[in-house]
């Protein structure tokens, strides 16, 4: 029914600010009213462009939702979660580390979405109309399945090293613990739960934490320091009419860290001491205890004899730890012999598979002087020796300090780059020669030095020098197979050669050269091609001074400063000692890399 014109009339006639109160009014009265009974049609459903993991699900009744959260669960539990680490990168299933949605309170938070507050419902209603709200997804982490699940993967985990122990020149060392890592587990779960409320790549990158040694280095230095008290004491032995010293770091060799108990221990390993003893002794052996290798017409035979007795019965190993133990190793300590079973010495040998002469390496000198007696002398005391698979041959522990009780005679040597004469001078003569036929069979280096002065009758940048006790020529044997070094000289050259089984082809490129102030640098690359490993490279090198008595700056050398040192490649020269040191020049190592 029209209102009567006179209303109208009226309310026109009413004041300005009575229309302009009252118009807001009476929209927002409009706009509640509406809202009331959206309100109450939508009472036990969502509220309008309401999405949860990226759907929408405004409207849905509490039924259709509980389906679709719980559809939205099983989605979620079959995700596919990558943590990335500085570790390294490992994938798993979102169940498998124990995430999973949490069902009842998703579906609360959403039915519960611009619901908040009875006062801005409407406004929240309003805005609903125009704009889309995302309701968080409420996420649960098992964390003892989720760590499980990391710390089980190689992939991310490091573990932590323990301290060790290392054989150095003449004692024990350490070696220091390095402590792990693992992928810190809250950080992860938060980073996980982070990326699923966002609905974006389900990928994170997790921070670690460190894991420490069970033990500490300090803990085994303590064990160390007093192991070396054993090591450093002088130990001579006999067997039969043979008498020996054993090298400190033969004996260094015989204690075992164990790290098993709760309390760390370093003791003498009986089982170590007792087959040193065998090694070192057998030349105290008799009968078919005793057996050594001979070189006929090119071929490697091993000759023995029937019977007789050979090292050692175990009591040998009380008396080598009591000697040991209390320090009083300098007396000759007498061990017993055991007899020995047929064979036994040359099973032993055979075992070493030395079969066939894989290199050899002669150099010439000139007839009868001083110098040539002491490398005749050298050659023959080593000659005979060999080195088991992963050993070392210390050319100065084999011979000893050069004396005239020896046989040695005067020769020359270099000494800090001046030509000068001594007891045994001229040996590095054979150390150049073995080197090079170490060298061409594939053999490594512990410790090697060049001369400081080149002299053409050696093979250029690619030789040796020796003193007693340093420079030393250290030859490791990085085979599966036994070593056998065998030399023989004539008044005018000595040779080595080397006998093994062949499983190594050796390459040698043309030395290159550099300046070093005013000393020459020859560097020479070896490939060896192992026929059951890569095919690697490695380097050695020389630094020969302009001329004799001048370092490479120019400086007079000083014959009197007779010290070394030993570093891989060192920026500034050292120097050298001996019979032909390297004063000024850098000590020669072997640097290994991976030759594709």
């Amino acid at each position: 029914m029209a209102l009567p014109s006179s209303y109208v009339r009226e309310l026109l006639r009413l004041p300005r600010w009575a229309l302009m109160l009252g118009l807001p009014t009476l929209i927002a009265a409009l706009v509640l009213s509406v809202w009331i009974v959206d309100a109450t049609i939508h009472r036990d459903r969502v509220v309008r462009n309401v999405k949860i993991a990226g759907e929408t699900v405004g409207g849905l009744s509490d039924i259709a939702l509980r389906a679709r959260v719980d559809a939205i669960a099983d989605r979620l539990a079959d995700t596919q979660i990558v943590i990335q680490s500085e570790l390294g990168d490992a994938s798993w299933v979102a169940s498998d580390l124990g995430v999973s949605l949490d069902v009842i309170t998703t579906f609360e938070a959403v039915m519960n979405t611009r619901r908040e507050g009875l006062l801005i419902r409407p406004i929240d209603w309003l805005s609903a109309l125009t704009s889309s709200t995302a309701a968080e997804i409420a996420i649960n982490i098992d964390l003892p399945t989720l760590e499980r699940s990391l710390h089980s993967n190689s992939r991310l985990r490091r573990e932590p090293v323990e301290p060790s122990i290392s054989i150095g020149t003449d004692d024990l060392e350490l070696v220091s613990g390095i402590a792990g890592q693992l992928i810190d587990v809250k950080d992860a779960a938060a980073a996980i739960t982070k990326v699923l409320q966002e609905g974006t790549t389900p990928t994170i990158q997790a921070n670690t934490v460190e894991v420490p040694t069970e033990f500490t280095d300090e803990a085994i230095s303590e064990l160390v320091a007093e192991a070396n008290r054993s090591v450093q004491t002088p130990l001579r032995v006999r067997l039969n009419d043979y008498e020996t010293l054993i090298a400190p770091r033969i004996v260094a060799s015989w204690f075992v860290l164990d790290l098993e108990d709760s309390q760390p221990s370093l003791n003498l390993e009986t089982s170590l001491i007792l087959q040193s003893l065998e090694e070192l002794l057998m030349p105290g052996n008799t009968g078919a205890g005793q057996a050594q290798f001979e070189i006929r017409d090119g071929t490697v035979k091993i000759i023995s004899s029937d019977g007789g007795t050979a090292c050692c019965q175990r009591d040998a190993v009380n008396i080598v730890r009591t000697a040991l133990e209390t320090h009083q190793g300098e007396q000759v300590h007498v061990l017993p012999n055991r007899p020995a079973a047929p064979r036994e010495a040359v099973n032993r040998l055979e075992a070493l598979g030395i079969v066939e002469k894989i290199s050899s390496f002669t150099t010439q000198y000139s007839c009868c002087v001083g110098r040539v007696t002491n490398i005749q002398k050298f050659a023959e005391i080593v000659s005979g020796t060999w080195i088991k698979p992963g050993g070392r041959l210390s050319l100065n522990e084999t011979v000893g300090r050069r004396t005239e009780e020896k046989g040695f005679v005067p020769g020359g040597f270099i000494s800090k780059g001046h030509l000068v004469e001594d007891i045994g001078g001229g040996v590095s003569q054979f150390a150049t020669t073995i080197f090079n036929a170490a060298v061409r069979a594939g053999l490594d280096f512990e410790y090697y030095q060049a001369h400081s002065i080149y002299f053409e009758r050696y093979p250029y940048g690619l030789e040796a020098t020796i003193s007693y006790p340093r420079p030393d020529l250290v030859i490791t044997n990085p085979t599966p197979f036994g070593v056998l070094i065998w030399n023989s000289w004539t008044d005018e050259s000595v040779t080595v050669d080397i006998y093994s089984t062949s499983n190594v082809e050796v390459t040698l490129q043309k030395p290159t050269e550099e300046p070093f102030d005013l000393c020459t640098r020859v560097k020479t690359e070896r490939i060896r091609t192992w026929q059951d490993r890569p095919a690697e490279s490695d380097y050695f090198f020389a630094t020969y001074r302009p001329e004799e008595g001048l370092n490479c700056d120019g400086s007079p050398s000083d014959p009197d400063q007779t010290t070394t040192t030993i570093a891989e490649e060192p920026e500034e020269p050292t120097e050298g000692s001996g019979d032909a040191p390297q004063e000024n020049s850098p000590t020669t190592t072997t640097s290994i890399a991976n030759q594709n």
